[in-house]
């Protein structure tokens, strides 16, 4: 949803996004119906074997094994200029941290293909697939408490690093906040 709000951004600084989860193919196919997300490529990694354990993204301790969050620059040699690996489903960025490091490789800006698949393979409806996924209807209600929580942690905090923890995930919500509101209007 956050990178739909930032799709032209993305493009224009020569970018491509790829989400990777440990779902199969029939649930990446179902959340991108139900989160449409233009010019993303969803890859399925159940049990994160081919791509999240070699780049140190997966928590096993988590549902059974989970993706971690991550934000990756990798600039046209393949190599690595930007990298964020959360420590847990809730420690994401800004996305600011991101361009900073992206915007001044000045690559060329392109319209990246349609991504992301949209239709079931077997033809089931989304729905029969979402058991579990994050309804739209509970999203704004959920990065509200996210960050009203890190303000209440944030104040009741001691040691800058603590407080320098809470700010940031109050400002990410936030952020995710203004671009689902974007994206609404």
């Amino acid at each position: 949803m956050k990178l739909a709000s930032l799709n032209e951004r993305i493009s224009n600084a020569g970018a491509e996004v790829i989400a990777i989860s440990v779902d199969g193919d029939e649930r990446t196919a179902a959340m991108s119906a139900r989160w449409p997300t233009p010019h993303v490529l969803y890859v399925s990694d159940p049990g994160g074997a081919r791509y999240l354990h070699p780049m140190d993204m997966f928590d096993p301790n988590e549902r059974g094994g989970i993706a971690l969050p991550g934000l990756f620059v990798i600039d046209p040699d393949g190599n690595e200029v930007f990298g964020y690996r959360g420590n847990d489903f809730a420690d994401r960025r800004n996305d600011e941290d991101l361009f900073a490091q992206l915007e001044p490789l000045g690559l060329a800006s392109f319209a990246p293909p349609a991504g992301g698949p949209t239709a079931l393979p077997n033809g089931d409806a989304p729905e029969e697939h979402q058991k579990g996924a994050f309804a739209p209807k509970l999203f704004g209600p959920y990065f509200a408490g996210n960050k009203f929580g890190a303000i209440a942690l944030g104040m009741r905090a001691e040691g800058d690093e603590a407080k320098t923890l809470a700010k940031e995930h109050r400002d990410m919500s936030q952020s995710i906040l203004d671009a689902w509101a974007n994206l609404n209007s």
